[in-house]
């Protein structure tokens, strides 16, 4: 599973380096907080955002949620169809999802529960190169939770 998650990491390095895009290969690095409603998990999160294609943007993350005990991450991959451009950019967006659990003290293996997700979300540019992202996002079966994300945008270029 782990290098079936490296090779997908690779393939999408290498289509990110290869595409040409409207946006001249426009990137994106975003720091985001993120709270899953179903638990009440809160997370760091680490994002990058890349345009292949006018409006279309891929965009993986890291998060690292801080449990009371045990360890827990989700590793995302997300596609995005952004509505409008200009200072105040909205997007729908649709993705996968793998979120892994270690608990601590029960003895139980580490859980991890794939999903997918739908949602929306906005850019909301401060200046040329910082900007402010809130999103929402719904991950269906097994999940079934709705996740909440708060972060600080650069536009890299």
């Amino acid at each position: 599973m782990k290098s079936k998650k490296i090779v997908l990491v690779l393939v999408l390095c290498l289509f990110s380096f290869l595409a040409k895009a409207q946006y001249k290969g426009q990137w994106r690095a975003i720091h985001a907080y993120e709270w899953k409603g179903s638990n009440g998990f809160f997370g760091m999160n680490f994002t990058a955002e890349y345009f292949p294609a006018h409006y279309f943007s891929i965009v993986p993350s890291y998060t690292i949620f801080l449990p009371a005990t045990g360890k827990a991450s989700s590793l995302d991959l997300d596609a995005h169809y952004y509505l409008t451009e200009k200072k105040k950019q909205f997007y729908g967006l649709a993705g996968f999802r793998s979120y892994f659990f270690n608990r601590e003290f029960d003895g139980l293996p580490r859980q991890t529960v794939n999903s997918f997700s739908l949602g929306a979300g906005g850019m909301l540019k401060i200046n040329d190169s910082l900007g402010f992202n809130p999103e929402i996002k719904y991950s269906f079966a097994p999940a079934n939770e709705v996740i909440f994300k708060i972060g600080v945008v650069y536009f890299v270029n």
